[in-house]
């Protein structure tokens, strides 16, 4: 496992601890965090999340989120040392979703038959 990768883990671990026990935001929707891709130059983070909901649940979480990002760069300043804290960006991870609409086509496809 390349260095990058190993500071991804950790961020991914601290992002989710800091979003579920330090925000107090009411438009804050269930959130799992599916993944974390930091740059090469550790200057941009992009992390990838699941909100449970509907497009409007979904879309305030994730104004809220990108709003408290300020907030959750500085926590994670104090929580991880790196030379440059990245700028962190939160970006909704439709994956989980379209699973479930793919498992249901299957589904209805055997019961077809």
């Amino acid at each position: 496992m390349n260095k990058i990768k190993k500071i991804e883990v950790d961020i991914k671990r601290e992002i989710s601890f800091i979003i579920n026990s330090k925000i107090n935001d009411p438009r804050l929707g269930f959130v799992t965090i599916t993944g974390v891709r930091l740059s090469t130059d550790y200057n941009y983070l992009d992390v990838f999340v699941s909100i449970m909901g509907s497009g409007k649940v979904v879309k305030d979480t994730l104004v809220g989120l990108n709003q408290s990002s300020g907030f959750i760069k500085k926590n994670l300043g104090e929580r991880i040392k790196l030379r440059n804290m990245p700028r962190v960006k939160f970006i909704n991870d439709d994956s989980i979703n379209t699973g479930m609409k793919i498992t249901k086509i299957l589904e209805d496809l055997k019961k077809v038959d």
